[in-house]
């Protein structure tokens, strides 16, 4: 699991798919935490690391770059987690399966981007 927690973190970041969904949340880091999931992460392993089930999201993107990106907010002053999860055979298939049973097309945001 990578966790980003700061500004220089997020920019830290390479990955050019991720860069554009990264973006937005530059001006929110001081409410938002990131957690990227890797191979070999599960439900079990992102509730460990995000101290919260993964349930009960705002929403849930299915970017065409092959990523999801799923939405948690925590508290009434906005401050929450965003959960990017990549749409690969690596990727947990409980995971894959509720991002696909709820996610909707990030259409107009990936446009934006592209």
């Amino acid at each position: 699991m990578h966790i980003i927690i700061s500004v220089a973190a997020l920019d830290a970041v390479t990955d050019d798919a991720l860069r554009p969904m990264l973006a937005p949340y530059r001006e929110t880091m001081d409410l938002a935490v990131i957690f990227i999931v890797q191979p070999g992460d599960t439900l079990d392993t992102l509730h460990q690391a995000r101290g919260w089930p993964f349930e009960h999201w705002e929403f849930i993107l299915h970017h065409t770059t092959g990523w999801f990106e799923c939405v948690f907010v925590l508290s009434q002053d906005g401050a929450g987690h965003a959960v990017l999860i990549p749409n690969e055979p690596t990727t947990d298939t409980d995971l894959l399966h509720l991002c696909y049973a709820h996610a909707v097309p990030a259409v107009a945001v990936d446009a934006e981007s592209g």
